[in-house]
């Protein structure tokens, strides 16, 4: 018997795998999202000999603790979603975990036994124990390979990531900020690169107290965008090859944007790419925009596609964030090439660190045909 890993409950698996990764160094084994329990979350993670599991399931938060909530907004937990005394354990492997019960019952210690022998979807042998104290201690074997979950869809990002259309936006802000005598950076626009229009005019509202409501600043920025894209839009080259790629080898292919559903449309009908993309989902169609997983959730929704089974192709931080909280596999290629990158670059599952300028359509597809199986 030897110490295997130890495992670790949490309320947000982002933000605390990112902390294991960026922090101590722990690189990834492994994901896995249970059928028999339904919301259940695993990362596996490995530095040198020491395993770490981290666990997330619908479960009551303190307030605040959300993933990607602003403070103050608690999740309570669906009936029936309960943990039972200490949530973490401690994985034991044993050669034979029936063998490991069987003597359990024979010297009368059946009782300390809580949970099994039971196969877990992840292909492992396992019975639960409680001590004294009531913390959990598994006896665990592995009997089936490690799961690998293969892309069987390609979610992308819109603006900077398909299509070279940042510059577009700024100028809509710049404009629209003009009009209520507001001046606008290229600097004051860094922060809301990648995130949903909705909310960033949610923000500027508060922030320049702004005599409009979010929605008509949001009317009036999509007249103004739409004027300066419809002009001229380039599509990068490369991540349309990328495309072209996906859809030849008949991976289901989506848009995941933070634009909305109008500009979408027009933008796709204007570059060409409307035939090419049909499913389509605006944060403008969901509870939140990015760094909330919702628009990605709602792609492989619409494409009939498990979250883990799903590429997200992605341009900038809140979108990386968006789809690891998706669990969905990332591959990055970062328009804003800042130094040091902001940290959720480094869950992307591929990273370009050099930005467009250096995406490589095929040695990106050639990875992404590794994990097809």
């Amino acid at each position: 018997m030897r110490i295997d890993h130890v495992g670790l409950e949490v309320h947000d698996l982002y933000a605390v795998e990112l902390f294991y990764r960026r922090v101590l160094g722990f690189e990834p084994v492994y994901r896995y999202a249970s059928r028999r329990t339904p919301g259940l979350r695993t990362v596996l993670l490995r530095r040198g000999e020491a395993l770490l599991e981290l666990l997330e399931r619908p479960r009551a938060r303190p307030p605040g603790d959300a993933p990607g909530a602003p403070p103050g907004q608690g999740v309570a937990a669906p009936p029936g979603a309960r943990l039972d005394g200490p949530p973490h354990h401690l994985a034991l492997r044993v050669l034979d975990v029936d063998a490991a019960h069987r003597d359990l019952v024979a010297r009368g210690r059946g009782g300390e036994v809580v949970d099994g022998p039971r196969t877990t979807g992840d292909g492992c042998r396992e019975l639960t124990l409680r001590d004294p104290e009531g913390n959990r201690v598994e006896l665990s074997t592995r009997v089936a390979p490690e799961p690998l979950h293969p892309v069987r869809a390609v979610i992308f990002d819109l603006d900077g990531t398909l299509l070279d259309s940042e510059e577009n936006y700024f100028l809509a802000d710049e404009r629209l900020l003009a009009g209520f005598g507001v001046p606008f950076t290229r600097e004051q626009k860094r922060p809301y690169v990648g995130g949903g229009n909705r909310d960033m005019m949610v923000d500027l509202v508060r922030r320049f107290g702004l005599p409009a409501t979010p929605d008509e600043l949001l009317a009036r920025k999509n007249e103004l965008y739409l004027a300066l894209a419809e002009a001229g839009t380039p599509v990068f080259p490369e991540m349309r090859r990328f495309l072209d790629l996906a859809r030849a080898a008949g991976l289901p292919v989506a848009v995941a944007s933070g634009s909305s559903p109008e500009i979408i449309a027009r933008l796709l009908r204007s570059t060409g790419l409307d035939g090419l993309l049909p499913v389509t989902v605006s944060a403008e169609e969901v509870a939140h925009g990015k760094p909330r997983p919702d628009v990605y959730l709602e792609a492989a929704r619409r494409l009939g596609v498990e979250p883990l089974e799903c590429l997200a192709v992605e341009d900038a931080a809140p979108g990386v964030e968006a789809a690891r909280r998706a669990f969905m596999r990332c591959l990055a290629v970062p328009f804003l090439v800042d130094r040091p990158l902001a940290e959720p670059f480094h869950l992307a599952d591929l990273l370009f660190e050099g930005g467009p300028s250096t995406f490589d359509a095929g040695a990106a597809w050639r990875w992404v045909e590794g994990l097809r199986g």
